[in-house]
């Protein structure tokens, strides 16, 4: 009995993370061109600018793969 309530609670879980897929959520497939740069004091600041904040923090974002597999888009979406 507990072996069949367990079997349809995951089945129940994996429809509904299958359905969630169909949801859009606000992504662009592309980012946005670049328009300007602020001025970096030297050119290792924009280098360590560009490795350590870019990727999120900038029209240059590298979506990772799991970016398009709800719900963790979502919050992908949000914190980027």
């Amino acid at each position: 009995m507990v072996i069949r309530c367990l079997k349809y609670g995951i089945a129940a879980l994996l429809l509904v993370l299958i359905a969630i897929q169909a949801i859009p959520y606000g992504r662009t497939a592309s980012n946005p061109p670049v328009i300007s740069e602020p001025e970096w004091d030297t050119s290792v600041t924009r280098d360590l600018a560009v490795r350590a904040c870019f990727d999120c923090h900038s029209n240059e974002t590298h979506w990772p793969w799991y970016s398009r597999m709800a719900p963790v888009s979502w919050w992908t979406l949000d914190h980027v």
